[in-house]
């Protein structure tokens, strides 16, 4: 008797959270690199 084979979705998904995964692990090891500069927020001129 054979066993029934799991679903193909099954493997889509595992596929596509290892992708997201690789994805991130790029764009995080790309911004490591090159860091953003603070920007100070600008602040309301006070009215006298």
């Amino acid at each position: 008797m054979k066993r029934p084979r799991g679903s193909r979705l099954w493997w889509w998904v595992v596929v596509a959270f290892i992708v997201q995964l690789a994805a991130w692990a790029v764009w995080f090891s790309i911004a490591a690199k090159h860091p953003v500069t603070e920007v100070p927020l600008a602040t309301r001129p006070v009215a006298p």
